[in-house]
């Protein structure tokens, strides 16, 4: 996996195979609303598309879980998932663990590569 800062969102990339996942949240340590987007397509992958709430779902789960693990108190604020990316869902739930892992654990983030 990969880790990236972009501004204020965390962002994981998984490629397994034929499975391709990004996601970026932003966290807060406060209770604030959520919003989640969904980035445009990246090159021309079809199938099934995500079921965004199931995706949210598994997201906030995987940030609750790690913050039980390490005893800490993470909110997501924003979602942010790429339109064509692939199921299942659950691989979300993973990918949002191992970024609040990373973050605590002080793990680096690399910074966007200049195009």
């Amino acid at each position: 996996m990969q880790f990236v800062r972009q501004g204020e969102f965390l962002t994981v990339a998984r490629v397994t195979g034929i499975t391709h996942n990004v996601l970026q949240i932003r966290l807060d340590s406060t209770e604030c609303r959520l919003s989640c987007e969904r980035l445009p397509p990246i090159g021309e992958c079809e199938h099934k598309p995500l079921d965004e709430e199931a995706l949210v779902r598994c997201v906030l789960e995987g940030v609750a879980e790690a913050n039980s693990e390490l005893g800490t108190d993470y909110s997501v604020a924003e979602i942010r998932y790429v339109e064509n990316d692939t199921p299942p869902e659950a691989a979300y739930r993973f990918m949002a663990m191992s970024i609040v892992r990373r973050l605590h654990l002080g793990g680096e983030f690399e910074l966007p590569k200049k195009a």
